[in-house]
């Protein structure tokens, strides 16, 4: 038998759902137009570092779509710039400064295992950021100076580059904090004709 109580129940219940929809979509709504969804142009976020004396130098001459602040030329000389056999970039300006950039994984965690490992070197972390470390070698008694080191993890758009200091330069604990601050202003070429259009 049919009950006007359940009927009058039901009606409340159907209004509860489209009340509760009505609220959901409100809600999503809201959300979007603030910015609470997916977020789009993470591009925008990206800290831009600049470093006083130092000048922007393309890579696009060399394959790479890069660009990288260098010591300014006028002061320190022209950069010297190689492609090795293994398909990584060398940049060296002067005596004090002296970048390789590579595709690669920038695994920091793997280099750390390898420092740990290491039977010749005695390895010390020095400084450790989330896609960068900086960390000295030395051999023990062996009157050999100590070697002063960087790794740095850039993700450019989708392309991973391996950033270190060249392994046959002999660069102060100073030298190695300017290599790495150079290290982080890499961006895409392109993103530098944009500026300049």
């Amino acid at each position: 038998m049919f009950n006007f109580f359940n009927l009058y129940l039901l009606l409340n219940l159907f209004k509860m759902k489209r009340l509760t929809y009505l609220f959901a979509t409100i809600i999503a709504l809201s959300l979007t137009a603030c910015g609470g969804g997916e977020t789009e142009g993470t591009d925008e976020t990206v800290e831009t570092v600049e470093l006083k004396g130092y000048e922007e130098l393309n890579l696009s001459e060399w394959g790479f779509q890069l660009t990288v602040m260098v010591p300014e030329a006028e002061i320190h000389g022209d950069p010297e710039v190689v492609l090795t056999e293994r398909g990584a970039l060398e940049i060296v300006v002067g005596l004090d400064f002296g970048l390789e950039i590579m595709f690669g994984e920038g695994d920091i965690e793997l280099l750390k295992m390898d420092l740990k490992d290491d039977l010749v070197f005695t390895s010390e972390i020095v400084k450790e950021e989330e896609n960068a470390i900086i960390y000295t070698q030395d051999i023990p008694d062996s009157g050999v100076k100590t070697q002063n080191h960087f790794l740095y993890k850039a993700e450019v758009g989708t392309d991973v580059y391996e950033i270190r200091d060249i392994v046959d330069g002999e660069f102060g604990a100073g030298m190695i904090e300017k290599m790495l601050e150079a290290a982080k202003t890499v961006k895409t070429s392109s993103e530098t004709e944009e500026v300049a259009a």
